[in-house]
């Protein structure tokens, strides 16, 4: 498979997994997080939307978030984010790929690297100064963790340019195919 069927195949995926997120997860757990109001009053509403939410009848609120995908350790490059989906168990590889986006990512002031990885190399994520989101294959009983995850960050990054890792060993006019200026 070349490398724009493969990213072709990777934002078809994300947007089939984005289609309907799990609401029930999301206002469960404060994955979508509200700062309680100073006042009763604001508080009691809050707390009635919740509510709402937690039935299914208010979610617009949430479809309008941004998500902000900056390090506090690392400046922000851009306002735009660049979904980086890893599937590539071998860290060598892994590394490789990720040096060769950077190198990439240098003539794109304007995006955020946001790495989705099953690798737990987190020095090495964090001297390139990019979001890592951890997906870690879990087995046991039950719903699937990675799957149930895979949804949510498909949801969360919604608006993202994805593209596979793949793309940091690709050529600069490749990769400037992929992801638009």
């Amino acid at each position: 498979m070349t490398l724009p069927q493969a990213t072709e195949e990777l934002r078809r995926r994300l947007r089939q997994w984005a289609v309907a997120p799990e609401w029930a997860l999301l206002v469960r757990y404060e994955l979508l997080p509200q700062k309680p109001a100073p006042e009763l009053r604001k508080r009691c509403l809050q707390k009635l939307g919740r509510l709402l939410r937690v039935l299914g009848l208010s979610r617009a609120r949430y479809q309008k978030q941004v998500w902000q995908a900056g390090l506090t350790h690392a400046p922000t490059s851009g306002n735009k984010i660049l979904l980086i989906w890893s599937d590539v168990p071998d860290k060598v590889a892994s590394r490789a790929a990720c040096r060769g986006l950077q190198g990439l990512l240098a003539a794109r002031p304007a995006y955020t690297p946001v790495l989705v990885t099953p690798l737990a190399d987190f020095a090495f994520y964090s001297r390139l100064g990019w979001l890592v989101e951890y997906l870690p294959e879990i087995s046991g009983t039950g719903p699937e963790y990675a799957g149930r995850k895979r949804r949510y960050l498909a949801w969360r990054y919604r608006d993202a340019v994805a593209v596979p890792l793949s793309a940091g060993l690709c050529a600069a006019e490749d990769f400037a195919r992929l992801v638009p200026s």
